[in-house]
């Protein structure tokens, strides 16, 4: 006997005797003959209950993972047609990092040619066409593509939730 049959059986019965335990097992068995009993109908459930609870979970790591391969390609494609604004990137960091003693900017090949700063240019080869690196004395403030969208994607993620 199916699964759907031992469900269905067990909802069919509960509803048509809720009150009465003995009319609920005979309505049940008159319906289906080798339903099972009432702590096997808690077992379906449970097991149901578990299997939808999986299904929730890959459901929700599936979506972050296609809502976040979807943004990468979307802004992958806007930034073919419309470049960073590296130079107003720059900007941004060195007002943000000034504390840390700026030396350096470091950018993509691609990028080497366009831009400019008030600082020395690094080509670094690793990096990719609108990926930025803020070199300071101690170290060094990485604001590559991938980062910026993963960060987009946490904050707009943190505010759906609140």
């Amino acid at each position: 006997m199916s699964l759907a049959t031992y469900v269905r059986a067990g909802r069919v019965g509960l509803r048509a005797t809720a009150t009465d335990p003995v009319a609920e097992t005979a309505t049940i068995e008159a319906i289906a003959p080798n339903a099972p009993s009432e702590f096997e109908r808690a077992d379906i459930v449970a097991d149901l209950t578990i299997v939808r609870v999986a299904a929730r979970e890959a459901f929700e790591r599936t979506a972050r993972r296609c809502i976040a391969d979807l943004a990468h390609e979307v802004l992958a494609r806007e930034l073919a047609l419309a470049p960073v604004d590296l130079e107003a990137l720059v900007a941004r960091a060195l007002v943000a990092f000034a504390q840390s003693e700026p030396v350096a900017i470091g950018v993509s090949v691609a990028d080497g040619a366009r831009i400019r700063a008030p600082l020395p240019i690094r080509i670094d080869e690793a990096l990719a066409c609108g990926d930025l690196i803020v070199f300071v004395r101690d170290g060094a403030f990485e604001s590559t593509f991938a980062f910026r969208v993963g960060d987009a994607l946490a904050r707009a993620s943190h505010a759906s939730t609140i």
